[in-house]
């Protein structure tokens, strides 16, 4: 019999991709960062859109994109005596996005 052919009744095994959380977490930061799905899908060596759409719906990314509770929390652990690494550790991001929420809210309420 030549390679590649198959005998009567047998079913084709289809290889499916597996991906580790590691990609799960890279396509989750890049969609925080603001990247569409498809720049996204290309960052990671071409995992389908499909895939990471159906991370981002099953992990609910759409209310992770959304600063603005965040950026209250920065300002609550920031008035509880956090540093910025510390408030930075905590909520998983940036340090110097830290520091850029906390100028911007005290540019704007100069009472706070």
């Amino acid at each position: 019999m030549k390679q590649g052919t198959k005998k009567r009744g047998q079913k084709a095994v289809i290889q499916r991709n597996s991906y580790t959380a590691e990609h799960r977490e890279k396509a989750r930061r890049y969609y925080l960062m603001g990247l569409n799905l498809q720049e996204i899908s290309k960052l990671l060596n071409g995992i389908s859109v499909r895939t990471i759409e159906k991370w981002q719906l099953k992990e609910k990314w759409t209310a992770l994109r959304e600063a603005e509770p965040i950026k209250k929390q920065v300002w609550q652990l920031q008035q509880a005596g956090k540093s910025y690494s510390e408030i930075a550790g905590l909520l998983k991001i940036n340090r110097v996005t830290v520091w850029r929420w906390l100028k911007q809210v005290k540019e704007t309420e100069p009472n706070k």
